[in-house]
């Protein structure tokens, strides 16, 4: 029963945007169902999110409602998150829709730089009972989400303390890898990279955390914790995580320098 309780809550986001724009088209679940040639209580189920959809559900849809592709988009969405951790699936969703993202990492890579294979290898660790094929699934998934989001140009900043570059994670094939991809990212223009020195005094002394901006008003904060992460609106909390962020920024090396660290933490000349 829990099972298929987290896969209906996956797709209820689908079932409130499908009855959403029926209701906005000026459409009853009888015609839609007459329309597409299925069933009122198929039409039903969708809207309540108790049957799957599949793709060409998400189409037919389209076509009757006339949305543009909407549902179809929102289809693809759902399913690339169903190997993300459940826990992590609210964080995915604003990352998606974000127009600046700036993140501090003390502990691994930030999610968004992970290789698939550095993220499996964080993944064997953390979730040793899975199936291998779990695990790759999850660090496949965890590897697209930075271009999921490239489409749209976010602001991606990152602040990274020096021990999460140094410390090998895997192999040290893997982790030559890893530091490659960060600095093929930064240098293209995609991130803005920062490392924060391993000192006895820093800001840098606290879990992970994330402040994503999705306009000019609006920003939440999201904040990890060993059981998943936990996120906020709350001007004050936002206010606050916001400023630590500047604070993690200046005591950082500058972005050209850090890359430079980078790549002799790599072994480049």
């Amino acid at each position: 029963m829990a099972m298929m309780e987290r896969g209906n809550a996956l797709w209820q986001r689908f079932g409130t945007e499908l009855k959403r724009q029926r209701e906005l088209s000026g459409v009853s679940q009888a015609q839609l169902a007459k329309a597409t040639g299925w069933s009122p209580s198929m039409i039903s189920a969708l809207q309540q999110g108790t049957r799957t959809p599949k793709r060409d559900h998400a189409e037919a849809l389209d076509t009757a409602l006339n949305t543009g592709g909407l549902l179809t988009r929102l289809w693809q969405e759902l399913v690339n998150q169903r190997d993300v951790p459940e826990w992590f699936r609210d964080a995915v969703l604003i990352e998606r829709r974000a127009t600046e993202i700036r993140e501090y990492e003390p502990l691994v890579v930030p999610g968004l730089l992970q290789t698939t294979e550095y993220a499996r290898a964080m993944l064997e660790g953390r979730y040793n009972r899975h199936l291998s094929d779990q695990i790759r699934q999850m660090a496949e998934a965890r590897a697209a989400r930075l271009p999921a989001i490239q489409g749209h140009r976010p602001l991606l900043w990152f602040v990274v303390r020096e021990a999460v570059l140094k410390r090998a994670v895997g192999t040290e094939t893997i982790m030559k890898d890893q530091l490659g991809h960060i600095i093929e990212l930064a240098e293209a223009g995609t991130v803005q990279f920062q490392v924060l020195p391993d000192t006895p005094v820093s800001p840098g002394f606290c879990l992970p955390f994330r402040v994503s901006s999705l306009g000019p008003i609006q920003s939440v904060v999201y904040v990890e914790h060993a059981l998943g992460g936990e996120t906020s609106d709350n001007p004050e909390q936002v206010s606050e995580m916001t400023t630590l962020f500047g604070a993690l920024q200046a005591a950082a090396v500058a972005p050209g320098e850090s890359i430079d660290l980078v790549k002799r933490w790599r072994g480049e000349p």
